[in-house]
Protein backbone atom coordinates (compact mmCIF):
# COMPACT_ATOMS: atom_id res chain seq x y z
CA UNK A 1 0.00 0.00 0.00
CA UNK A 2 2.85 2.19 0.59
CA UNK A 3 4.37 1.94 -2.57
CA UNK A 4 0.72 2.96 -4.25
CA UNK A 5 0.83 6.61 -2.48
CA UNK A 6 4.50 7.35 -3.68
CA UNK A 7 4.74 10.79 -5.57
CA UNK A 8 0.96 11.97 -4.64
CA UNK A 9 2.17 14.29 -2.37
CA UNK A 10 4.84 16.31 -4.82
CA UNK A 11 1.52 16.55 -7.69
CA UNK A 12 0.43 19.75 -8.23
CA UNK A 13 -3.38 20.33 -8.57
CA UNK A 14 -4.42 22.28 -12.02
CA UNK A 15 -6.18 26.41 -11.33
CA UNK A 16 -9.62 26.22 -10.93
CA UNK A 17 -11.34 26.91 -14.71
CA UNK A 18 -12.77 30.46 -14.78
CA UNK A 19 -16.00 30.86 -16.67
CA UNK A 20 -15.91 33.80 -18.95
CA UNK A 21 -19.90 35.19 -18.91
CA UNK A 22 -20.57 38.23 -20.88
CA UNK A 23 -23.74 40.25 -20.41
CA UNK A 24 -25.21 43.14 -22.90
CA UNK A 25 -27.40 45.23 -21.11
CA UNK A 26 -29.61 47.68 -23.00
CA UNK A 27 -30.77 50.82 -21.02
CA UNK A 28 -33.95 52.36 -22.54
CA UNK A 29 -37.01 54.49 -21.98
CA UNK A 30 -40.34 53.49 -23.34
CA UNK A 31 -41.41 57.34 -24.24
CA UNK A 32 -38.64 57.86 -26.51
CA UNK A 33 -38.68 57.25 -29.88
CA UNK A 34 -34.48 56.88 -30.11
CA UNK A 35 -34.95 53.67 -27.40
CA UNK A 36 -37.83 52.22 -29.09
CA UNK A 37 -35.56 51.93 -32.79
CA UNK A 38 -32.64 50.86 -30.51
CA UNK A 39 -34.50 48.25 -28.71
CA UNK A 40 -35.73 46.72 -32.05
CA UNK A 41 -32.36 46.72 -33.47
CA UNK A 42 -30.61 45.18 -29.79
CA UNK A 43 -33.86 42.22 -30.30
CA UNK A 44 -32.77 41.52 -33.86
CA UNK A 45 -29.51 40.82 -32.95
CA UNK A 46 -29.93 39.15 -30.07
CA UNK A 47 -31.95 36.28 -32.19
CA UNK A 48 -28.61 36.41 -34.57
CA UNK A 49 -26.55 35.48 -31.54
CA UNK A 50 -28.40 33.19 -29.25
CA UNK A 51 -25.54 32.39 -27.20
CA UNK A 52 -25.10 35.73 -25.81
CA UNK A 53 -26.96 36.58 -22.57
CA UNK A 54 -28.93 40.23 -22.86
CA UNK A 55 -31.16 42.00 -20.80
CA UNK A 56 -33.47 45.01 -21.44
CA UNK A 57 -34.00 47.70 -18.43
CA UNK A 58 -37.05 50.14 -19.16
CA UNK A 59 -35.90 53.24 -16.93
CA UNK A 60 -39.72 53.54 -16.77
CA UNK A 61 -40.24 50.78 -15.02
CA UNK A 62 -37.18 50.33 -12.81
CA UNK A 63 -35.65 54.08 -12.14
CA UNK A 64 -33.21 53.17 -9.79
CA UNK A 65 -31.18 50.79 -12.08
CA UNK A 66 -29.37 53.02 -14.15
CA UNK A 67 -27.85 54.36 -10.60
CA UNK A 68 -25.62 50.86 -10.74
CA UNK A 69 -23.82 51.79 -13.86
CA UNK A 70 -23.81 55.20 -13.93
CA UNK A 71 -26.04 55.90 -17.09
CA UNK A 72 -26.49 58.90 -18.03
CA UNK A 73 -27.73 58.89 -21.87
CA UNK A 74 -30.40 57.29 -22.69
CA UNK A 75 -30.49 54.33 -24.86
CA UNK A 76 -27.11 52.74 -23.52
CA UNK A 77 -25.77 49.59 -23.73
CA UNK A 78 -22.87 48.04 -21.36
CA UNK A 79 -20.81 45.17 -22.07
CA UNK A 80 -20.35 43.28 -19.02
CA UNK A 81 -17.79 40.41 -18.25
CA UNK A 82 -17.97 38.81 -14.99
CA UNK A 83 -20.52 41.69 -13.86
CA UNK A 84 -17.91 44.11 -14.82
CA UNK A 85 -17.76 46.57 -17.66
CA UNK A 86 -16.09 46.04 -20.37
CA UNK A 87 -17.42 48.66 -23.01
CA UNK A 88 -20.03 51.26 -23.10
CA UNK A 89 -22.05 52.43 -26.27
CA UNK A 90 -24.87 55.59 -26.25
CA UNK A 91 -26.47 54.69 -28.86
CA UNK A 92 -27.66 56.60 -32.03
CA UNK A 93 -28.76 54.57 -34.99
CA UNK A 94 -24.91 52.81 -35.04
CA UNK A 95 -26.19 49.13 -35.50
CA UNK A 96 -22.47 48.27 -36.41
CA UNK A 97 -20.97 49.14 -33.48
CA UNK A 98 -23.58 46.84 -31.65
CA UNK A 99 -22.94 44.36 -33.75
CA UNK A 100 -19.24 44.50 -32.75
CA UNK A 101 -20.09 44.06 -29.25
CA UNK A 102 -22.61 40.83 -29.94
CA UNK A 103 -19.75 39.59 -31.92
CA UNK A 104 -17.04 40.31 -28.56
CA UNK A 105 -19.42 39.05 -26.11
CA UNK A 106 -19.97 35.22 -28.12
CA UNK A 107 -16.34 34.55 -28.12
Amino acid sequence: MRHFWTGFEATKSAAPVRFKKHVIVLYWSSSDKKGEDAKKTFHNLSIRHPSVVVKTIDIKKDPTSPLKHKVLELPTVILLKDGREIERLNMGNESSLLEHLFRKASI
